[in-house]
């Protein structure tokens, strides 16, 4: 039977094309809409992560408008002509979301679920919390299907535990978390978890063993065949994460006393290694890829860079190449470089490294644990520790390590 339906839908998709529209709010403001209709009771909101919408969302919204849920994807960016970038979901008026949500269930829709990644997901409690003040006796909207989401408010400091933004500590609606092994938010799925508890919300989480971040978005021919399986499975994900939202019992929001409709201009700041601020002696003992037991207390005397990294983070691998020529030119004076490798196989890594240059020593921290001890919330972090293992610099992000000013730095302890 599943075959059987799956070969319908091939000769069917183009029923359910996407048709392309756009609202005029009350606002001034005019919203583009990738429309997919079902005529149903039941309307999933995709709204953009940072990064956009893509168009990986299009065959999850096709194949749900064909088994009868309507889809509607915001393009946000395109709508208020704002760039791509982190802070970018700021940007967007809470209110005309709002105003949509209103449009939405005065069509006759019974039910609204949002579908988001990343800090979508602070836009969508947002606008669920603004709902639920405005209408105290609706239960509209059902609850969230959050991918991988980030609810850190700012840069988190490396070494410190994270401070999570205003509104995910007042989130009361059902949450279901889509979690791919290869993200930044994997080994913080409970944190993350226990912080929308901490509001009411019943949180579900699916953690997807062997997949990529971002499977849901990319392109195909980025992705694995698992990838690509759990992609195609995305329906009856979201369809199981509907009907669990609708046996669970809902209290009343807590109050928020910021303003959830400020909206903010982005933030940028310069490339440089920060003074170190978090805690310190922070135990480090791990297998490496070689089989060894490598303790960062065997290390004292030496200067030495910790870098965390991952094959699937992008930033990781550009900074490679620019590690391995540090440690180089340093290849005379007690430093080293020690790099460690977070959740992935040890045949993944060799795979990894027949395709780039790699001959830096590799820690493996397959649990997640060294992630949380050290206060990593994204990939490739950072530290800098002198010759008594104090840690004195930090830098998350992708970085020229050879750069002048870095390796000067770096000479400084030396």
């Amino acid at each position: 039977m599943k075959w059987f339906f799956a070969i319908i839908f091939v000769f069917s998709s183009a029923i359910f094309a996407g048709d392309k529209i756009q609202l005029e709010l009350s606002s001034g403001s005019v919203i583009d809409i990738d429309t997919y209709s079902a005529d149903g009771e039941t309307m999933f909101l995709y709204l953009p992560s940072e990064r956009g919408l893509g168009a990986g969302y299009v065959s999850a919204a096709q194949q749900l408008a064909f088994f009868g849920t309507d889809v509607w994807a915001l393009d946000l960016h395109e709508s208020y002509m704002v760039p791509k970038y982190r802070s970018s979901i700021e940007r967007f008026d809470v209110k005309d979301v709002l105003e949509l949500v209103e449009a939405i269930q005065s069509m006759g829709f019974k039910d609204l679920v949002f579908v988001t990644s990343s800090r979508g997901a602070q836009l969508a409690l947002k606008v669920a919390y603004q709902w639920q003040i405005k209408h105290t006796d609706s239960d509209f909207i059902k609850g969230h299907i959050f991918h991988s989401p980030q609810l850190v408010s700012g840069k988190s400091n490396l070494g410190n535990k994270a401070e999570y933004v205003d509104i995910s500590k007042v989130s009361n609606l059902p949450v279901y978390m889509v979690l791919p092994e290869f993200s930044t938010k994997y080994f913080h799925a409970d944190e993350i978890a226990e912080q929308l508890s901490s509001g009411g919300s019943f949180v579900t989480m699916n953690k997807l063993k062997g997949v990529s971040g971002g499977f849901h978005m990319r392109k195909a021919q980025d992705l694995t065949l698992l990838d690509l399986k759990y992609r195609d499975d995305l329906t009856e994900i979201y369809s199981n994460a509907f009907q669990m939202m609708k046996d669970v019992d809902v209290t009343k929001p807590k109050t928020l006393a910021t303003d959830v409709n400020k909206r903010t201009s982005p933030l940028f700041g310069d490339p440089v290694l920060s003074k170190y601020s978090g805690k310190q002696n922070i135990g480090l003992k791990l297998q490496t890829l070689k089989g060894d037991i490598l303790d960062i207390n065997d290390l004292i005397n030496h200067v030495v860079l910790i870098n965390f990294w991952a094959s699937w983070c992008s930033p990781c691998v550009k900074e490679i190449p620019s590690l391995v020529r540090l440690q180089n030119k340093l290849k005379d004076q007690p430093f080293k470089i020690i790099t460690i490798n977070i959740g992935e196989s040890k045949s993944r890594i060799n795979e990894f490294m027949q395709k780039v240059k790699f001959d830096l020593p590799i820690m493996l921290d397959s649990s997640g644990d060294a992630v949380k001890d050290w206060g990593v919330y994204a990939y490739p972090s950072n530290f800098l520790l002198d010759k008594n293992g104090v840690i004195r610099y930090s830098y998350r992000g992708a970085l020229e390590w050879d750069a002048d000013s870095v390796v000067n730095t770096i000479k400084s302890l030396l």
